[in-house]
């Protein structure tokens, strides 16, 4: 509420893109195919969403190479559209005539009725990188766990959960102003600020730091500071990608490192890592008491006709990301 309005568009054009979020990806392709249909006299063009099509089903989205082959089986007419029925995506090209009669408001055209729109192409909505409830980190979570220490705690939806769950009181630290204020309305307590310049107070039973060191500038000082943070017997709970996943290694053979908003080559990493690699910078921050726990995900069976001569750790391929657990 109370945001301005984006600035309509100045001179000649013929038609208005339309993107309703940050986290949405177009291809070139999709672009191309919706231009053409826009240029066969449709006044709004909408591509598919993903999840909606029986692509969703196949691998997942873990680097642009693999989405763009997924884009394109959907264009060569491989895979059938979605149902008629099924949610506009928030992305539109519209006519520069729509675009008039809608008096350049983006927010009615992305919202109203776009049954005579056409449709054209693939998009894809990535996860909501500020409020994903990460579940998958509970059974690392001592059951006694009492203060909790979450750093980079986005909305504060996993606070919130632990809480619920544990009776713990949850305190959050997060860089994003806005994502701060509204985990501040879940969580006991939140910092908002920068972790390699904030000093913390107090110590905690359990340290969380999901999809964090990664982002760092100075990840090993954030790895030295774990042990003042945690209380006697304490635990740190990190989630780490791992880049010798089987998706970035196929996109290497093929010349490719394209980063994306999120994921295993999110364009905000500093550094990335691979077991040995986490291990090694663990131990040199002065840590000894780790366990590596692998996030497994399904190595597809043209990994297992890789040629001999090649030295393979199909455990690294396999393997999309670490669970490590820091005793104190």
């Amino acid at each position: 509420a109370g945001a301005p309005s984006p600035p309509r568009p100045a001179g000649r054009f013929d038609a208005v893109l339309l993107v309703g979020g940050a986290n949405v990806l177009i291809g070139r392709r999709t672009l191309g195919a919706m231009g053409a249909a826009l240029a066969a006299g449709a006044p709004e063009v909408r591509p598919s969403r993903l999840s909606e099509t029986r692509l969703a089903g196949g691998d997942p989205i873990y680097t642009l190479r693999g989405y763009e082959r997924l884009e394109r089986l959907f264009l060569a007419g491989d895979v059938p559209p979605p149902a008629a029925t099924a949610p506009p995506p928030p992305v539109a090209l519209v006519s520069r005539e729509r675009w008039e009669r809608a008096a350049g408001d983006p927010a009615t055209l992305l919202a109203g009725d776009a049954r005579d729109a056409a449709r054209a192409g693939l998009c894809h909505e990535f996860i909501d990188y500020y409020g994903e409830v990460r579940a998958d980190v509970l059974p690392f979570v001592p059951a006694g766990a009492r203060e909790v220490l979450e750093v980079g705690c986005g909305r504060g939806v996993t606070g919130r959960l632990l809480q619920e769950r544990l009776g713990c009181r949850v305190t959050g630290v997060e860089l994003n102003p806005l994502a701060a204020r509204e985990a501040a309305r879940h969580l006991d307590r939140v910092v908002q600020g920068d972790v390699e310049e904030l000093e913390i107070d107090g110590t905690f039973d359990v340290v969380l730091a999901l999809e964090l060191v990664e982002h760092l500038v100075e990840s090993e000082a954030f790895l030295a500071r774990l042990p003042r943070l945690l209380a006697p017997g304490g635990r740190a709970v990190l989630s780490v990608p791992n880049v010798g996943h089987w998706a970035v290694a196929e996109d290497l053979l093929a010349g490719r490192w394209d980063y994306l908003p999120i994921g295993l080559l999110c364009y905000t990493h500093y550094r990335f890592f691979t077991r040995r690699t986490l291990e090694d910078w663990l131990r040199r921050a002065g840590l000894e008491r780790f366990t590596l726990h692998p996030q497994r995900t399904e190595l597809p069976e043209r990994f297992s006709r890789l040629a001999s001569p090649f030295e393979i750790d199909r455990e690294s391929l396999a393997t999309k990301g670490f669970y490590v657990v820091v005793e104190g």
